[in-house]
């Protein structure tokens, strides 16, 4: 009878709230920051509102919420309390933003607790509840973990800069559902997962890197990101193409809410925690890529990658070192098909990004024109990614796309000017994948030769994302050589081939990767013999990557070798191979009890034993998760009137999964008036007030009746967790006219629902 007991005391402190009064807080919410420019910390500690974010007013005694609402741009908030008589007042302010309107929600969280961070006012004692208080401002102050520095209202309010960009007038687009998290204090590093942004330790007051982070958690949100992650830095150039995009896209996103938000120039910076001035551990301005304007460059490179889009969107009119010039032709005064850049580039963005596979830069300059064409800017956008040494436009040897159309090379022994992947017969020239470039030179029978590309000027970081293939045909137009990955880096070469007829011999330099199917290369032909371990060209691929339980997923792997290849398939976390060679299949568990990666080791061996470097591939399996409880409503019971006659309760459609329309609804109620929803997972069916209690009172539901007596309250059943969740409902109105018993409760009769399919 506890819960009872509970219950009973709830619904006498109702009717002694029936003489509360309503009052008015006022006060502002302000965050310590800790300033920074190029030059690391400047020692100066500003205070900043605490903006959007959620308040409450509390009894300091009980800690009771009054009254709740949200700080707006200046960190103010006003704020209607019920309370009754003299009380100690408290406002609590959370690093949460889920008060404020349809804006996106964020949360600032402890990294251990997964809790929001809070800030209280202090506490006015004694307040007479039936005047205004104006609580003055309260600023949440440094925190520390294991001697680094950090704001979480600072990361909340970086979420907020992130996301008035995206909703403002700019990019005018909409919050997602998904509810953002930044939380700190993380490890040694900074990570961002699905809608989550991890901070390290260190990065709590790194403004650059939360922005950073939240790039990845828009990217993760609004489009589609493929990076595989994994260790990266400033000055790579010979990074995958999907983790240069995936981390240049965020410190591009990072750059633009700087200059658009904030009004400051996009520098990326990493300072130490722990130092009041300089502390710098890594920095870069965007603008310029100084430090790193010598040694970033190409489509593998994330600064270069970042600095590209961020000239698509900046203009002359952004702080920056270039203030009232821009060093591309996207000008403030651009537009693209009456958009403005950054609509444009959104659009592309959320549209064809979105459903490119492997997503590279090459996805964001192939979408750019699909979704804009001949407005797109071409010259200029040229020019952008051309500054950055990312060269997506054609070589001067152009066309040269098929055997017999082979241009003579431009001598022995000297290695070739630039040469690009990349022909496109349409207007504006874009996309231009497919390029094959196609070379002739003479030989005789007995000659030796060694055909190679490199990577431009023969650079040790590659400067590129190129993945050459190279083939040799013979005079008689026979294919004689091929080679994908000999030469240094991701190259190709043809070595010691003995010419076997005088005449006029071609070969031919495309791409056969998947997504590296841009980028620009050297090539060099030389009169003058290497040996090669198995080597995995392309591959090991699968085929779905994810699966059903029981279900089956073809495994298949392109390997060269000038010797008989063994495949050695070999499961590391359960499930079977069967069939052989390059093309097998994966067969799944009958059963897994969650969601499971399953990784199959795969070595190519020639006859000798030679093995290749083993590969993994991974097939996510996942369970059967439909639910096999039907759904259903039942009633029950007899209401207890009022004045106005016996209420009832309904269900308003059934609890199926999902159902975000479920609703329990109830007529006949007194009017405008104070009402408990009771939900209990028994039937309690114990008399109370002169009527019946039917559900035990495991959780109450406190709602306000319409003026017209009825009360509607919405039980979307979303989670499949809910299946089979059996639950009893009943409405009780106490002080209602007309009722009898002490507490005067007017009664409905109960509703039982299941949570089914």
């Amino acid at each position: 009878m506890k819960t009872l007991t509970l219950l009973c005391l709830s619904l006498l402190g109702l009717a002694a709230f029936a003489g509360a009064q309503t009052f008015t807080v006022t006060g502002n919410f302000q965050y310590e920051d800790k300033a920074w420019n190029y030059n690391g910390w400047n020692g100066s500690d500003p205070e900043l509102p605490i903006r959007r974010a959620d308040v409450f007013v509390l009894n300091a005694a009980t800690q009771t919420v009054l009254g709740s609402g949200s700080t707006d741009a200046t960190g103010e908030f006003s704020i209607v309390a019920t309370s009754i008589g003299v009380a100690d007042i408290e406002v609590r302010c959370d690093s949460d933003t889920n008060l404020n309107g349809s804006f996106q929600r964020i949360r600032a969280i402890n990294t251990s607790g997964s809790t929001d961070y809070s800030v209280f006012s202090p506490t006015f004692n004694a307040h007479d509840t039936s005047t205004p208080l104006d609580v003055g401002t309260t600023t949440a102050l440094k925190i520390t973990s294991g001697g680094r520095e950090a704001n979480p209202f600072n990361m909340l309010d970086m979420g907020v800069d992130a996301w008035e960009y995206i909703t403002g007038p700019l990019v005018n687009d909409t919050p997602v559902g998904n509810t953002v998290t930044v939380s700190w204090p993380g490890g040694s590093g900074s990570f961002a997962t699905g809608s989550s942004a991890n901070m390290a330790q260190d990065d709590g007051y790194d403004d650059a890197v939360i922005l950073h982070e939240l790039g990845h958690v828009i990217h993760n949100l609004y489009s589609d990101s493929d990076s595989p992650g994994g260790s990266h830095s400033f000055g790579q150039s010979n990074q995958d193409p999907q983790l240069a995009f995936g981390e240049g896209y965020a410190t591009f996103l990072a750059g633009t809410v700087m200059i658009e938000q904030l009004n400051r120039e996009a520098i990326y910076m990493d300072a130490s925690g722990t130092s009041q001035s300089g502390g710098v551990g890594l920095r870069m301005r965007l603008e310029t890529r100084a430090p790193y304007t010598n040694s970033t460059r190409g489509a593998a490179d994330e600064v270069a990658v970042a600095a590209a889009l961020y000239d698509l969107l900046d203009d002359e009119t952004s702080p920056d070192q270039s203030f009232g010039i821009d060093d591309d032709g996207v000008i403030a005064s651009s537009t693209i098909n009456g958009l403005n850049a950054h609509r444009a580039w959104w659009d592309t963005f959320e549209g064809p990004m979105n459903s490119a596979a492997n997503l590279t830069l090459n996805d964001a300059w192939n979408g750019w024109f699909s979704e804009h064409g001949a407005g797109g800017l071409h010259a200029e956008v040229v020019a952008a990614f051309e500054n950055q040494l990312i060269y997506y436009s054609e070589d001067p040897d152009e066309p040269n796309e098929f055997l017999g159309d082979g241009v003579p090379i431009h001598g022995f022994g000297t290695w070739s000017e630039h040469r690009t992947f990349y022909h496109a017969p349409t207007s504006p020239p874009a996309p231009g994948e497919g390029d094959k470039d196609w070379y002739r030179f003479d030989a005789v029978v007995g000659s030796i030769i060694d055909i190679a590309t490199r990577y431009p000027n023969g650079a040790a970081d590659a400067d590129t994302q190129v993945d050459t293939d190279l083939a040799l045909w013979d005079p008689d137009d026979n294919k004689v050589a091929e080679d994908f990955d000999t030469g240094t880096g991701r190259n190709a070469a043809i070595r010691d081939f003995v010419i076997t007829k005088t005449g006029s011999w071609q070969f031919r330099a495309r791409s056969l990767h998947s997504y590296r199917v841009y980028g620009h290369y050297d090539y060099r032909v030389r009169f003058d013999f290497e040996n090669f371990v198995p080597q995995i060209t392309s591959g090991p691929n699968a085929a779905p990557m994810t699966i059903a339980e029981g279900e089956s997923s073809s495994l298949t792997v392109t390997a060269t070798d000038a010797q008989a290849l063994t495949y050695t398939w070999t499961p590391l976390d359960g499930g079977t191979i069967s069939g052989s060679g390059s093309a097998v299949t994966f067969n799944a568990p009958a059963t897994v009890p969650s969601s499971e990666d399953f990784r199959v080791e795969l070595v190519v061996s020639d006859v000798h034993g030679a093995e290749s470097v083993a590969e993994i591939v991974t097939i996510t399996v996942e369970p059967d998760e439909s639910c096999g409880t039907p759904a259903a409503v039942t009633s029950g019971g007899m209401g207890k009137g009022g004045a106005l006659g016996v209420p009832s309760l309904a269900a308003v459609g059934l609890p199926s999964l999902p159902n975000p329309s479920f609703a329990l609804m109830a007529d006949t109620l007194p009017v405008s008036s104070s009402a408990f929803l009771i939900g209990g997972l028994s039937f309690f069916n114990a008399p109370f007030d002169m009527g019946t209690m039917y559900p035990s009172p495991d959780v109450i539901f406190t709602r306000t009746t319409s003026v017209a007596g009825t009360l509607n309250v919405a039980l979307p059943t979303l989670d499949p967790a809910l299946c089979g969740v059996e639950i009893y409902w009943q409405v009780m109105v106490p002080n209602a006219a007309g009722a009898s018993g002490t507490r005067q409760t007017v009664q409905t009769n109960w509703v039982h629902t299941v949570t089914g399919g």
